[in-house]
């Protein structure tokens, strides 16, 4: 296995990382030819989740794994502004469901809560 030099003092792209990360991938494939463990189609999806997840809190925007039909999945990509816009309508609508919650018991809308 060729060697992966991780200097301590030294940023890395996420180009160099995925490179190392594959360098890394590649020689665990080499070793384990004759090597029976076999992961579930679960494990498979778990574990690019969470590899996804790791580069979300690293990255702006958003990386999802998105399945398009049974046992095909996409990487999609969120940019920072359409995350956002899509959190801020999951959030006027939050206020919305507890402002007519709000109405149903009291009678009244609250005034942050006014229909448009």
């Amino acid at each position: 296995m060729n060697d992966i030099h991780v200097s301590e003092d030294k940023s890395y792209t996420l180009s160099e990382v995925i490179d190392a990360v594959k360098q890394t991938l590649d020689g665990v494939s080499e070793q384990s030819a004759h090597n029976e463990l076999r992961y579930s189609s679960t494990d498979l999806y778990w574990l690019l989740h969470d590899m996804l997840q790791y580069v979300n809190r690293n990255v702006p925007g958003e990386f999802v794994l998105q399945q398009t039909k049974k046992g095909v999945y996409r990487v999609r990509y969120t940019a920072e502004d359409t995350a956002r816009r899509s959190s801020s309508r999951k959030l006027k609508a939050e206020v919305d469901r507890t402002a007519s919650y709000l109405e149903e018991l009291t009678g009244r809308r609250p005034s942050w809560g006014e229909k448009e």
